[in-house]
């Protein structure tokens, strides 16, 4: 496989299905363990999982942050012929990982009753938050592990053993979903073993391409090692900042729906929240999938190429787009009755609040994408601004303002109208830099 001379349809298609196939199994692990809390618990099950989803989205900031920096770093240094240098960013990457890891995973020990309660916990969901969450801050490390590891896997040509290795841990995940959470009636508890133990079978699963001849990731000295952590931080967190500020925007929607729906809008936001999560991990794994296409062919300096990939992305994420929003606007009443054992009152608020939210999914596509790309072509500081537009600066300020004027509609309203004014802004950006 050679990413400067294969027909880039051709790469394209193949890193597209293994990256969104990897970014669908990722989700579903969360996806299915809300819909197992949620028809086992009912809808204080599924408020609880509204507020453990924050924790999810530090999970995959940390390791984008770290994975993807490094990788794209890594897979430029290699399109240039360095190979050395390649390795050097993935050394100092493993380092920087491990030491966010350990800082997070400290905080949340230490505090994490303080930490749900702020994410929207109060005193009827936070001991079912605190059931399920025991685990995840048990076992944090595992679960940072695979977005950072996936990261280097794909951009060392193994993208095939990333998707085997989500696939196969997904399938563990579920069927523990089922087992753990009904026939053995553990509930919460359950859903969480279920995701510890899918987890960690799919970091097993990728450490074995360490183990294989054709692995190109050796651990070196890393050279400049000050710049080099620069470098990788500056990068990842122009698309790690979409988690960050989804982790910022899920508390604030958690207060705001509590504030003015109530714990049944907040149980209707738990499903929501799921497939948003869902969702916006398919729009990622479309720029995951040009990443190391879009930035090996960057440092050989093949324009066309690159413009190629963006273009076919940008129909891919349109496409989804379409179809994502459709499901919510035909099937309302489908969806939540899925994810929870509903409440006559849940169900009489859930279809204004799906069918409200789910505009959000024809411009998030554009929006997340433009994050990938940008960083993947050196433009960081716009990485950065787009997502921070997107994911901070207009959602945050209208998740406030709207709501004074339309209520709970304004909180659901708040993040179509941001996407799009983003999205806009970022089209017009790449354009004008082409």
């Amino acid at each position: 496989m050679n990413f400067l001379t294969d027909n880039i349809k051709s790469l394209y298609g193949k890193f597209l299905f293994a990256s969104m196939a990897s970014a669908l199994v990722m989700s579903i692990y969360s996806f299915v363990d809300t819909i197992a809390v949620g028809q086992s618990e009912g809808p204080i099950g599924a408020a609880a999982m509204a507020v453990i989803n924050p924790i999810y989205e530090i999970i995959v900031f940390l390791g984008i942050l770290c994975g993807v920096g490094g990788s794209v770093l890594m897979s430029i240094a290699k399109g240039e012929g360095k190979e050395e240098k390649g390795n050097a960013y993935f050394s100092a990457s493993v380092l920087l990982m491990s030491v966010l890891t350990a800082i997070v995973w400290s905080a949340l020990a230490l505090f994490s009753k303080q930490i749900f309660t702020f994410f929207g916990a109060d005193e009827t969901t936070l001991p079912k938050v605190m059931e399920y969450a025991v685990w995840l801050i048990r076992f944090f490390p595992v679960f940072v592990a695979p977005t950072f590891i996936g990261s280097f896997v794909r951009n060392d040509g193994a993208p095939g053993l990333a998707m085997t290795a989500v696939v196969i841990g997904g399938c563990v995940n579920i069927f523990g979903d089922w087992f753990f959470v009904f026939p053995l009636g553990m509930g919460m508890k359950g859903a969480a073993l279920a995701t510890v133990t899918g987890t960690s079978l799919q970091v097993l699963i990728m450490c074995i391409h360490f183990f294989r001849k054709k692995c190109g990731l050796k651990i070196a000295a890393p050279f400049h090692f000050g710049r080099a952590l620069r470098n990788i931080l500056s990068i990842g967190f122009g698309a790690s900042i979409l988690n960050l500020g989804t982790v910022i925007l899920a508390i604030i929607i958690n207060n705001q729906i509590t504030k003015y729906g109530g714990n049944n809008a907040l149980s209707v936001y738990g499903a929501v929240g799921t497939i948003s999560s869902l969702f916006q991990a398919l729009y990622c794994g479309v720029g995951q999938a040009i990443q190391p296409l879009v930035s090996s062919n960057f440092g050989a300096k093949k324009k066309e190429r690159v413009q190629t990939l963006f273009r076919l992305s940008l129909l891919t994420v349109i496409g989804l787009g379409i179809v994502f929003t459709a499901i919510g606007e035909c099937f309302p009443l489908a969806i939540i009755k899925l994810f929870m054992a509903a409440t006559p009152e849940v169900i009489a608020a859930a279809p204004a609040i799906i069918r409200t939210y789910f505009i959000v999914f024809l411009f998030m596509g554009t929006t997340v994408l433009s994050t990938y790309y940008l960083q993947s072509v050196m433009k960081n500081r716009m990485s950065i601004v787009i997502a921070a537009l997107r994911s901070l600066v207009f959602s945050g300020l209208l998740m406030f303002i709207l709501p004074l004027f339309l209520g709970l509609n304004g909180v659901l309203l708040a993040m179509p109208v941001s996407e799009l004014i983003v999205a806009v802004i970022a089209l017009i950006y790449i354009k004008r830099s082409a």
